[in-house]
């Protein structure tokens, strides 16, 4: 497959997500990383690092870009059926906190340090339980592969979502704090004036739209691979049903994360210690039971080594 096609399929998934999300918000309500851009007009800073500052936006969208490198719309058209591909996505998708850090730091205003610092913590609170929600579909396709993560639900007739509840649920959390929507939206909330896209315009406003657009899309798709069978299902084309899933998924972690007042970032530390790990370790004991009783195992789904 080309090296083109993921960024065009990143570019379309950005695009997409642009348009759809603020129709999706209410009105009046913070609307965090979907508020606008200034890319007509360029913002000047007398205090900004002229290399950090510059650095920023370009990495946060080479994360993403790379992310979308992983994700199968089917068998055939993945950048890279890699062997460790979900490993491989949950570091390179967190470049985009490198690059909100880097920009934030990089724009030297008040309010884009405090942004900056609030991101790393965002950060510190989703890692271990988004790892803790993904350690399920790894277990039960006994694959690290994207690809084979799919036919190993495919084979069994069984979504993850419906033996992995839990770890789907936790999924869908962790990607909101991932992603900065609602509830965990600070980083970019109006008190601090728009994060990094209070400090940028220009091209590197849209690099900015672009990653985080992109951000929410990639990992919506990677929720649809690991929980929703991702490309399989009847009658229509592999890459028609990932992007019903991936567009379907994107929406009910919008609606829900906008069922929930927003939450400071120590409230999202205390959620995360508190809540989210210990049921991650709850699910990943419930997925080894299930496993034991032959749940999504041989003879349905082939496995394959990590």
């Amino acid at each position: 497959m080309s090296v083109l096609a993921p960024l065009l399929a990143l570019l379309a998934g950005a695009w997409l997500t642009a348009w759809l999300e603020p129709n999706w918000l209410g009105a009046g309500s913070e609307r965090g990383p979907a508020s606008p851009v200034k890319i007509a007009a360029d913002v000047r800073l007398t205090q900004s690092d002229p290399w950090l500052y510059y650095a920023g936006p370009v990495i946060a969208f080479m994360g993403v870009s790379w992310a979308m490198v992983c994700i199968p719309f089917s068998p055939s058209l993945v950048g890279n059926d890699v062997n460790i591909g979900l490993f491989y996505f949950i570091v390179v998708v967190d470049f985009v906190v490198l690059g909100i850090a880097l920009g934030g730091w990089g724009a030297n205003t008040p309010a884009s340090v405090e942004a900056c610092y609030r991101t790393i913590a965002q950060l510190i609170a989703y890692v271990i339980p988004l790892g803790l929600a993904i350690i399920g579909p790894i277990m039960m396709a006994r694959s690290l592969s994207t690809v084979n993560i799919v036919e190993a639900q495919a084979n069994a007739q069984l979504w993850y979502l419906i033996p992995q509840p839990l770890g789907f649920a936790l999924y869908v959390a962790t990607g909101l704090i991932q992603t900065y929507r609602a509830p965990f939206l600070e980083p970019f909330a109006e008190l601090l004036n728009r994060g990094v896209l209070g400090v940028f315009g220009g091209w590197k406003g849209l690099l900015w739209r672009l990653a985080l657009s992109g951000v929410l899309f990639v990992v919506a798709a990677m929720g649809a691979v690991i929980f929703l069978g991702g490309y399989s299902g009847p009658l229509l084309p592999g890459p028609v049903w990932m992007v019903i899933k991936t567009v379907g998924l994107m929406a009910l972690m919008v609606w829900l994360g906008r069922q929930a007042r927003l939450l400071s970032t120590a409230e999202i530390l205390m959620l995360s210690w508190k809540i989210l790990i210990p049921v991650g370790l709850l699910n990943v004991l419930i997925v080894g039971g299930l496993i034991l009783l032959g749940v999504g195992q041989e003879p349905f789904s082939p496995g394959a080594d990590y």
